[in-house]
């Protein structure tokens, strides 16, 4: 296995004290209005962090199903990019990966990358992303650096500006080039089966005995 900074310089600034100017009512009703709306903005429901664990296996159908009848949800479109672009969430999901974009840049990223020797290798850099998907710079560049965080692809020791495609990632587009086919389990965890399993999906050996 396994995405801006705004400041004011104030220079030589001076202020001088003087005791002959009084607060007017209405300076003082709009700061009692601040005070209101700021005691509002901390109302409200608290977030409930969840402690979700991703594991992604690449296996047999026989040996995923587990039940004899399940429930099949197919989405259909006619635009078969977006078909694909929403498997590929699903998977950037598991490595939390979930700003939307973000399958976009990754689908983008396999469909230009070229194959050079056993890898693929992306060439264009980061430019043509941004050029064609309608991003921001910044946007795209921490999107890549996720992307490369989460083992999905990695810097080319040869190409300058280029990356390759993990082999786990070029293994999941290849499993979804004919059927865009993906299975979801949902399974809940005892406090020592959580133990068992890392943050990254991987099995903790001295867990196991």
């Amino acid at each position: 296995m396994e995405i801006k900074d705004n400041s004011l310089d104030f220079i030589d600034a001076e202020v001088r004290q003087n005791r002959n100017i009084k607060p007017t009512q209405k300076a003082d009703t709009e700061t009692d209005k601040q005070e209101v709306s700021q005691v509002k903005k901390k109302g409200g429901r608290k977030s409930i962090a969840h402690d979700l664990r991703y594991k992604i296996d690449f296996v047999k159908r026989e040996k995923a199903i587990h039940e004899r009848t399940i429930t099949d949800i197919t989405i259909y479109s006619e635009d078969k990019a977006l078909v694909r672009e929403l498997a590929v969430r699903q998977y950037l999901n598991a490595f939390t990966i979930t700003e939307d974009y973000a399958s976009k840049i990754l689908c983008f990223i396999y469909d230009k990358a070229t194959r050079i020797e056993e890898e693929k290798v992306y060439l264009l850099g980061i430019q043509p992303i941004v050029q064609t998907l309608r991003l921001s710079y910044p946007t795209v560049q921490k999107t890549v650096k996720k992307l490369r965080e989460k083992n999905l692809i990695a810097k080319n020791p040869v190409f300058q500006n280029a990356y390759t495609i993990k082999t786990e990632a070029e293994t999941f587009f290849k499993l979804i080039s004919n059927n865009t086919q993906i299975l979801l389990t949902f399974e809940p965890l005892e406090e020592v089966q959580l133990e068992t399993v890392n943050e990254d999906g991987t099995l903790n050996k001295e867990m196991i005995k």
